[in-house]
């Protein structure tokens, strides 16, 4: 297991300057999945296992808290304040870190789709302690987190801000640092370079750092992004802007790294299956989702592993991956959430107005 980043191996320049404590257990194991690759008809395919990148709550947040949570650490905050949808995985696994470091959670949520696993993400934030507050659309969500803030910093509780998914310059530096760890298990012989990289993209931040590390590294490796949000937040041009600014951090203390020119080109987006809106689940992702736990015993999710593995069935049944070698990161926790908390409260218990996420009915895939 490893002791320090790669990014810090890669750029010695970085350690002691750029903010990091291990939360993790990495490298994260890549499998390569036969029975799924005959099946599509990609023998070269194989999967980056970010489900397991911790014992008790895994995916692809505990890479970005890494960064995110030391530097909360370095400035002393006793909380943390983040956002996200009322179902995020990024706002729960934000919830579990940071209270194993003894810091509180607050979070912002906005509506999304009533799904079984949304609802299980917001009872467990609910019995963890993180301090929950509705914000009723994305119109809303700035104001009500600049309510959420300064309430608490008047209160002499300034809070640590962690931008939704942990997509910050500092939090994208997690998929730089995984980006290197492949590139290890590259030349350890774990699997060949791969052509490509299937990932979601949601806040662009693991998008970003992957396809950013990947041109440090020095493979030619194209990183596609399966967008899972909206198109105005989620594009090439919002991920290069992202990888560019988490360059700049790195260049600011190590100026051996090299000024690479990224262009939106760097970063394709595949648009064509996220659904009609965030976390509303398709036919082709639920299909994935089933495919992939009968075939590898994987246990993906319709919001955004499911999604991404249906882009790659996609895109091999067009015939655009014949002899490609191809990786699949699994960015979703995989482990029991049972394992987090031993009960959780009833929903009658949540503040009241998140009494509607289980009042309405759960929606039918879309076709």
């Amino acid at each position: 297991m490893r002791t320090r980043p790669n990014l810090f191996e890669k750029f010695p320049g970085l350690e002691n300057k750029i903010p990091w404590l291990k939360l993790g257990d990495f490298p994260t194991a890549i499998s390569r999945l036969n029975h799924l690759g005959r099946e599509i008809k990609v023998p070269g395919l194989y999967c980056k296992r970010d489900d397991l990148s911790h014992p008790d709550y895994g995916g692809n947040k505990i890479r970005k808290l890494e960064f995110l949570l030391a530097d909360a650490r370095r400035l002393s905050r006793k909380s943390v304040l983040t956002l996200g949808a009322w179902g995020s995985n990024h706002v729960l696994a934000t919830t579990v870190m940071a209270r194993r470091l003894g810091l509180k959670p607050l979070a912002v949520l906005i509506p999304q789709p009533a799904q079984e696993y949304a609802r299980k993400n917001l009872l467990t934030n609910c019995a963890l302690g993180c301090e929950l507050h509705f914000a009723p659309s994305t119109t809303a969500l700035p104001f009500k987190v600049a309510r959420v803030y300064w309430s608490h910093w008047r209160k002499g509780e300034r809070p640590y801000f962690i931008w939704a998914g942990g997509s910050s310059a500092l939090g994208a530096l997690g998929y730089v640092d995984a980006a290197l760890e492949i590139c290890g298990q590259v030349e350890q012989g774990v699997m060949p370079a791969p052509d490509l990289i299937f990932c979601p993209a949601g806040s662009s931040g693991t998008f970003a750092g992957l396809a950013l590390g990947m041109k440090l590294a020095g493979l030619k490796t194209k990183v596609l992004g399966v967008r899972v949000f909206d198109k105005i937040m989620v594009n090439s041009f919002i991920a290069r802007r992202l990888a560019q600014a988490s360059l700049n951090l790195m260049r600011k203390y190590d100026s051996s790294i090299p000024g690479l020119k990224l262009s939106s080109s760097d970063f394709p987006m595949l648009h064509d299956y996220a659904g009609s809106r965030y976390a509303s689940f398709t036919r082709a992702g639920m299909d994935a989702v089933c495919l992939a736990r009968d075939l590898e015993g994987l246990e993906l999710e319709g919001t955004y592993t499911g999604k991404t593995l249906s882009a790659i069935i996609d895109t091999a049944h067009k015939g655009e991956l014949k002899d490609k070698v191809v990786l699949f990161l699994d960015s979703y926790n995989s482990r029991p959430m049972d394992k987090l908390v031993q009960t959780c409260p009833d929903w009658k218990e949540l503040p009241g107005e998140f009494h509607h996420c289980f009042a309405e009915k759960i929606p039918e895939p879309e076709e």
